[in-house]
């Protein structure tokens, strides 16, 4: 993810920043009409267990990889009770709603867990 000024990840609905896509066909989860999102429909993609497991073009070239931005590591453990970790197929899994929400309350709810997240290169 993009880094901000204070070392955290930058916020904001990219594929490189902290937060999901939810219009085109890259979407990362879908709004309903109603503005909610919903547990098991996608979210905030993340690798498991170790950066290595990024995809080559996510992982920066100091890792190995082709990206151009720092890999940042947060425990499952800080997730507030609001997200929830599930994974899809093995290194990869969704941060997703725990619940059915307002995307904006999901949105928040990610962009709150910026200060948990570390540069997993330190």
């Amino acid at each position: 993810m993009k880094e901000d000024r204070d070392g955290h990840p930058l916020t904001g609905s990219s594929s490189r920043t902290l937060g999901v896509r939810i219009d085109g066909p890259s979407r990362d989860i879908l709004v309903a009409l109603d503005g909610t999102v919903s547990p098991g429909t996608g979210g905030m993609s993340v690798a498991l267990d170790a950066a290595q497991n990024l995809p080559k073009h996510r992982l920066p070239k100091s890792l190995g990889g082709e990206g151009r931005d720092p890999v940042f590591k947060m425990p499952s453990a800080a997730l507030p009770a609001s997200l929830l970790v599930r994974t899809d197929r093995h290194p990869h899994a969704f941060v997703e709603p725990a619940v059915v929400c307002l995307f904006e309350h999901y949105k928040n709810n990610l962009w709150g867990t910026r200060v948990s997240w570390s540069n997993a290169h330190d």
